[in-house]
């Protein structure tokens, strides 16, 4: 098992990490030394997770009546820092806020581009794999699950790599090696989400429910559709950033696109980095800050936080924040 030695020195480059517990637990890596969660690796240069600037939402009125952090914005602005964040998903400080983000960015796009194109609206998938297979190669896996997908019925979308999962029992991550697929079922998958019945009555049903049942009993792999999702960045976002990747080679890519979304069928929608207001959805514009308090602005300060509400004038009746324009990232 790999004791994380280093997880104090990772607390010190980005407190979030203690948000989400998958982030802290150490990892079971025997016969599978050259996988690792993301994050888990080097910082990637000093720039990573430098401060570079606030986004701020004016739009008091908007907030009035909500609560941000049990903070309560009525006649407050909403505040988010800015920072540098570099592409790898190993650095433990920008895992999370820059190559995770930038990913589901792109993901929500080509979905998006997708829908558009008539695919239908993208489904939150699982394909599982049976224990008699989890050693074979991670080319292999993904093989094998992309054709338990297309076998089900799911007609295209992306992969996203995990070789692990939490063992409560022992308090760590062990190998168990999976994917989340953000992907278009033929048919869409309502007529199974909103019927009733007994799991018997699948087996004959032409659905995807009575497609994943015969599957199952062909190839063992278990294939699931979860919950209708919210967003389909907020979903590829959380599973980016607990996704698996892998060292040693020249280039493992976490996700792959297959199907009637495969690189070569259309290219996605490039969408805006720009920042909306998480109260009243709308833009946010870059500022500096240039009141007198103390805000903690390195991402391992334990009293950082990222997102806030603040006053937007200070005693003197002066702006605590000035628009300088340019792009946030």
């Amino acid at each position: 098992m790999v004791v994380d030695k280093t997880f104090f020195d990772r607390l010190k480059l980005n407190r979030s990490i203690l948000k989400n517990k998958y982030w802290v637990l150490p990892y079971d890596d025997r016969g599978h030394e050259s996988y690792a969660p993301v994050g888990r690796g080097q910082q990637t240069s000093d720039f990573c997770g430098r401060y570079v600037s606030e986004s701020v939402c004016k739009n008091v009125e908007g907030h009035k009546g909500a609560f941000l952090n049990d903070v309560d914005c009525t006649d407050k602005v909403v505040v988010v820092h800015n920072h540098m964040w570099c592409t790898k998903s190993s650095c433990p400080v920008c895992f999370n806020r820059g190559w995770s983000v930038r990913g589901a960015r792109k993901i929500d796009g080509r979905l998006m581009e997708g829908s558009n194109r008539g695919l239908g609206d993208a489904e939150h998938v699982t394909v599982s794999v049976p224990v008699g297979d989890r050693d074979l190669p991670e080319s292999v896996l993904r093989r094998k699950c992309r054709n338990a997908l297309l076998d089900r019925g799911v007609s295209g979308g992306c992969m996203i790599f995990h070789g692990y999962r939490m063992n409560r029992e022992r308090d760590c991550l062990v190998w168990s090696p999976h994917y989340h697929a953000l992907s278009y079922v033929k048919g869409g998958f309502d007529r199974c989400r909103e019927c009733v019945h007994n799991r018997e009555d699948c087996a004959t049903c032409d659905g995807f429910k009575g497609r994943e049942v015969r599957g199952f009993a062909r190839d063992g792999y278990l294939v699931k559709v979860h919950d209708k999702r919210k967003t389909i960045f907020g979903t590829a976002h959380y599973q980016l950033n607990h996704a698996t990747i892998r060292y040693g080679i020249k280039r493992f890519h976490v996700v792959t696109w297959f199907g009637s979304a495969s690189y070569r069928k259309f290219r996605g929608l490039k969408l805006s980095s720009e920042k909306v207001c998480p109260i009243c959805k709308e833009d946010m514009v870059r500022s500096a800050y240039v009141g007198a308090k103390r805000h903690a602005r390195n991402v391992g300060d334990v009293d950082y936080v990222p997102l806030f509400a603040d006053d937007e004038f200070d005693e003197a009746g002066q702006p605590n924040y000035i628009e300088i324009g340019g792009h946030d990232g």
